[in-house]
């Protein structure tokens, strides 16, 4: 795009000059160029302008499986995820309200601020995603140290497996957002570690499978700060962009 815009610029200023020095069919020329490159401005404008709105139809169905992973969580009723469930469904639908309004406001701005404010979105739906995941997760690892406590290993096992099938699809989702990759890992490590603990039938198995609910707890919570933080921060944003406009 800027290279387009440059080219105009340098097209409008030669035909200026052959204008002055009496090139009058050159000028022709060089106007026949710029009304080309006009029409192929608006054409790549349209086409990111397509693209944006494809990228947020595709963080639309995003949210919408997480919504319907947070539903089916909720509807377990596992005791220690109520409040986190609460929260995390709270700022899905106010994401879901930004992610309208930028949609809807994407057409009136410029095509750079545009695909920044589509991107910015793209990143904390994803995160809320893979939250939904590991909250999935959590409840997974929960019922298994249910049954431990009744000495169902084998359904132990399989729920670690599961939980740790989840925590990799959640990790996977961030594709570039590498800002929550170590807490990953080490949830990846604890499960490994509760998983072979089970299937050792060591002593401290449970204690093991506690410690992946502790590294769960700092994971869901670090996503959770990293949203209010980005959810504040556009908040701000908007009020000084509302007091710009009217002053």
């Amino acid at each position: 795009m800027g290279s387009i815009v440059f080219s105009l610029v340098s097209l409008a200023l030669a035909a200026t000059a052959y204008w002055r020095s009496g090139g009058r069919e050159d000028a022709k020329r060089v106007r026949r160029e710029i009304e080309h490159l006009k029409a192929k401005q608006q054409e790549l404008a349209e086409s990111l302008g397509q693209s944006i709105a494809a990228a947020y139809e595709a963080s639309r169905q995003r949210l919408q499986f997480a919504r319907e992973v947070l539903r089916q969580t909720k509807e377990e009723a596992i005791r220690g995820l109520e409040q986190q469930l609460e929260r995390a469904q709270m700022q899905l639908d106010t994401l879901a309200r930004r992610l309208e309004e930028a949609a809807h406001s994407a057409k009136e701005a410029s095509v750079n601020t545009a695909r920044n404010v589509e991107r910015a979105i793209e990143v904390r739906v994803r995160r809320i995603e893979a939250r939904a995941m590991l909250l999935r997760a959590k409840a997974k690892t929960t019922l298994a140290v249910t049954a431990t406590s009744k000495q169902d290993l084998a359904r132990a096992e399989q729920l670690l497996r599961e939980a740790a099938e989840l925590v990799l699809s959640g990790h996977d989702l961030l594709n570039d957002d590498h800002a929550n990759d170590q807490l990953f890992e080490s949830m990846k490590r604890s499960l490994h570690s509760a998983t072979a603990a089970v299937q050792q039938q060591a002593q401290n198995l449970r204690s093991k499978i506690e410690e992946v609910l502790q590294e769960t707890d700092h994971l869901i919570s670090s996503l959770e700060a990293d949203e209010q933080h980005a959810s504040d921060h556009d908040a701000t944003a908007h009020a000084e962009e509302r007091d710009r406009v009217a002053a």
